[in-house]
């Protein structure tokens, strides 16, 4: 059986039109391939453009395959889909999120090999060690969902090599920046990478006290006007300092990985930095 979906359509200014293959990259695969959609994210989303229910079924069948799907003609629409690139990503983040560190590692040392030979050898030069930082925050209930596309592998790796360690020491707009060198040069006297999930957490909220910050966020929210700020502000302090961001993982296996000596060059170099 032969079928022709309608055309699919796209939003251009106040009003819909047809996709082009003049106008519009999105009708061409390279477009797809270059930009780093993983194959499987492209077809989950075309699927759910040519069959309504798909959505529905994939939601209560998140790891069957594709060909699992009851395609059906009948689900079909007889007027044009909207092609939605917003979606797309969604979809994409979504099945990247259900792969393992090991997929994840593959399918982007194979687009950086294609179109960015230089990050490829970064990428490859340690498969351990990528591997490990792509363990992060991945598997379980509610795995991450920070890679869109391969393409976007780099950026979001990036503070995990020296090479490409960019940092933006943007502290929080309640710790001065003394404050954030007492709290850097105490927690390197009291960093033990040996340190469990609890005992971790548990220096960093001795540093809050320290400073007049509330080890408690319940205590906090209780009587905010009684503390300079909180424990969460002592860890993004930390983070700022390891990562060079606000957002990143979780920043106890971000130091495992990453390793002591660099942890301490890090907090070392942000320290003088401030």
């Amino acid at each position: 059986k032969y079928l022709h979906t309608a055309h699919l359509m796209k939003m251009d200014g106040g009003g819909k039109r047809k996709l082009s293959k003049r106008k519009d990259p999105e009708l061409a695969l390279d477009f797809y391939s270059e930009k780093g959609y993983p194959v499987i994210a492209v077809k989950e989303y075309l699927l759910s453009l040519l069959n309504s229910n798909f959505e529905d079924w994939r939601l209560a069948n998140p790891d069957k395959e594709l060909n699992e799907f009851p395609f059906s003609a009948k689900k079909m629409g007889v007027s044009g889909a909207l092609f939605d690139i917003d979606k797309l990503d969604d979809v994409s983040r979504n099945v990247i999120s259900r792969l393992t560190a090991e997929e994840v590692y593959q399918e982007a040392a194979e687009w950086a090999g294609r179109y960015d030979p230089d990050f490829a050898a970064l990428l490859t030069r340690d498969a351990a060690y990528t591997t490990a930082l792509l363990s992060i925050g991945r598997g379980g209930a509610k795995p991450r969902k920070d890679i869109t596309i391969w393409s976007g592998v780099k950026e979001y790796v990036s503070f995990f090599y020296p090479e490409l360690f960019a940092p933006v020491y943007e502290l929080p707009a309640n710790v001065t920046k003394q404050q954030a060198q007492t709290i850097l040069q105490q927690y390197q006297a009291v960093y033990d990478e040996a340190d469990d999930g609890t005992v971790w957490f548990d220096k960093i909220k001795v540093l809050a006290e320290s400073i007049g910050f509330a080890a408690n966020m319940k205590d906090y929210k209780k009587n905010p006007e009684a503390y300079g700020g909180n424990v969460g502000d002592v860890s993004m302090v930390l983070r700022i300092a390891i990562t060079g961001r606000q957002q990143s993982p979780d920043l106890r296996e971000v130091m495992q990985v990453v390793g002591k000596q660099e942890v301490l060059r890090r907090l070392d170099a942000a320290i003088h930095a401030l």
